[in-house]
């Protein structure tokens, strides 16, 4: 009777936690945002009989059940940390290593493209009659090659490198290798995120400086933030790595005015920090408010006459609020989102100098360079 008993309540509880799964399902309010993934989750099926006959109302419904299941991310970091145990580090796309480092692995990247990148930048340069120096950043995982788990993917930005170094030529190329060339104990990385930590940017910052013949300025570390969860960490699944720490550095009498271009709207600020940002689990948009397609820097302390156009990713918003204190001007515009012609802009503000700084492998797999051509 006792083992007739046990028998029956297996399936039993199986069934009970099938059907409480299934009601928290129809019964808990629905997610549009997926904080710890930084992702819009999937909204409801659109019924038709035309997505029903070719198969895309079953797919959106699998993949609407898939991104509302209750307690989803939880299961999410489960098999993240299986994979983990059975030594199948790596799956997510994310590799876990030392010192509690998170490298996102590197896709397929070409030299070829890099080269051909490069020499449209530098088209771009000639007609607009600019001089241009060079900043690719390589990525974590290259750099921080002691950090990596045994078992891992070949990072080939020494490679991206080397080949746009000979594509540009005779423009200023800094070999941001030599620029990282610091003690050990200063964490250039977040260890959440792909970007540079402040110090990281600082050190960039020195060693542009130092190309350029331009004066280091002196910036005080004014406020720190615990808690930023960088794209690493959001790819990982690894819900209990522990955060990473923003630091924000301040010009002593720094005066700036920045004005943010989306399109035909455009919006102006008194500071290059943001600090309603830090408040999310994704801080880095404190600097520069992130993603744009223009941002206009205006230093209203320089009068030096110095204005610069920077072609950018991600890479620069922390660098550039080091670099704003040498320059008059700063120009950003990054290819992503700027469809806006740009000739008559640098014409305008009298912009003679061009600084290309790029995550290396950006450079290499980036398919918006080509519209410098029509800009």
């Amino acid at each position: 009777m006792q083992k007739k008993k046990r028998a029956r309540a297996l399936p039993l509880c199986f069934f009970l936690m099938i059907a409480a799964l299934t009601a928290a399902f129809f019964l808990l309010p629905k997610q549009s945002f997926a904080e710890n993934e930084k992702r819009v989750l999937a909204e409801p099926p659109q019924w038709s009989w035309r997505a029903l006959l070719d198969g895309s109302l079953t797919e959106q419904a699998q993949t609407y059940i898939a991104d509302h299941f209750p307690l989803r991310e939880a299961f999410v970091g489960l098999d993240s940390y299986a994979q983990q145990l059975f030594g199948r580090n790596g799956d997510s796309g994310v590799y876990r290593g030392k010192n509690g480092f998170l490298f996102a692995a590197q896709g397929e990247v070409s030299t070829r493209k890099t080269a051909e990148n490069v020499r449209k930048i530098r088209d771009f340069a000639a007609r607009n009659g600019l001089a241009a120096t060079w900043m690719l950043v390589p990525c974590s995982g290259y750099t921080l090659g002691d950090c990596l788990p045994r078992f891992h993917k070949t990072y080939r930005d020494g490679e991206i490198l080397d080949a746009a170094k000979d594509a540009a030529e005779g423009d200023t190329f800094l070999d941001v290798r030599d620029a990282f060339a610091v003690p050990d104990q200063t964490q250039l990385y977040y260890k959440t995120d792909h970007h540079l930590t402040s110090k990281g940017s600082l050190a960039l910052y020195e060693a542009y400086c130092a190309a350029e013949g331009l004066q280091t300025q002196t910036f005080t570390l004014t406020q720190t933030s615990d808690g930023f969860y960088g794209t690493a960490y959001s790819k990982s699944g690894l819900w209990l790595t522990k955060p990473d720490t923003v630091e924000l550095y301040t010009e002593d009498g720094g005066d700036y005015t920045v004005t943010i271009t989306e399109g035909a709207q455009e919006t102006t600020f008194s500071s290059l920090y943001f600090p309603e940002h830090l408040k999310d689990k994704d801080q880095y948009p404190v600097f520069l408010d992130g993603n744009h397609s223009v941002v206009k820097i205006v230093n209203n302390r320089c009068k030096n006459g110095k204005k610069l156009l920077i072609l950018k990713d991600s890479f620069a918003h922390c660098f550039t609020t080091f670099l704003a204190a040498n320059y008059e001007t700063i120009l950003m515009v990054d290819l992503r989102y700027c469809r806006t012609p740009l000739t008559a802009t640098i014409a305008e503000e009298g912009i003679r100098d061009l600084l290309v700084l790029y995550g290396a492998e950006n450079l290499a797999t980036s398919t918006d360079i080509a519209w410098l051509a029509l800009l």
